[in-house]
């Protein structure tokens, strides 16, 4: 048993020496591992960049005043009552 083109080494896809079908696959696998090796970069860019931490904004107490009196949860007196509390 030789390692030629019919023994077990390099002997081609299946035992027949691959031709243009062999060309094809191989290429087709490689540019399939480059493809997934392209998505593994992405997903790993993706998940480990750093991302500036969101800044919690609270409201302004005046504005939550202002919102209650327009949704009709506070009568005018109220309003002014708190607002002058709150500027004070």
């Amino acid at each position: 048993m030789g390692f030629g083109c019919n023994g077990f080494g390099w002997g081609g896809w299946m035992g027949m020496g691959g031709g243009w079908i062999g060309l094809i696959l191989n290429v087709a696998l490689f540019a399939g591992v480059l493809a997934l090796l392209g998505l593994a970069a992405v997903w790993f860019v993706r998940q480990f960049r750093r991302t500036t931490p969101m800044q919690e904004t609270t409201p302004d107490p005046l504005e939550i005043v202002q919102r209650r009196l327009a949704a009709g949860e506070i009568t005018i007196a109220e309003f002014e009552e708190i607002r002058d509390r709150l500027q004070s």
